[in-house]
């Protein structure tokens, strides 16, 4: 059978980028383990990678809110991930839902 394609969330490896990113979270979330792993021993690159991730994936987040679909943070699979800041986007010139 063919199932549909189960996209991460984009908020969700925001906020533990934010609040477990010098562990990796954001990372094992995204299914880079290899990655996440290296980011936890190191602490988040003493900081820096830690901080840089927080501002792909928060710049993803606005981007993808007016009106872009790819993104810089891909999964581990290189698929997109889904939802932007607020619970509407513009697509297209349109006001379109989000988060629903």
């Amino acid at each position: 059978m063919n199932q549909p394609e189960q996209r991460k969330n984009r908020l969700l490896a925001l906020f533990l980028g934010g609040f477990f990113g010098l562990l990796g979270a954001d990372r094992f979330y995204l299914g880079k383990w290899k990655t996440g792993l290296l980011k936890a021993v190191t602490l988040g690159g003493v900081g820096i990678w830690w901080f840089l991730d927080i501002v792909l994936l928060g710049t993803d987040a606005f981007l993808h809110t007016f009106g872009r679909d790819t993104g810089f943070v891909k999964d581990s699979r290189g698929r997109d991930l889904n939802y932007g800041l607020s619970f509407w986007r513009i697509k297209n010139g349109q006001i379109v839902r989000d988060w629903f």
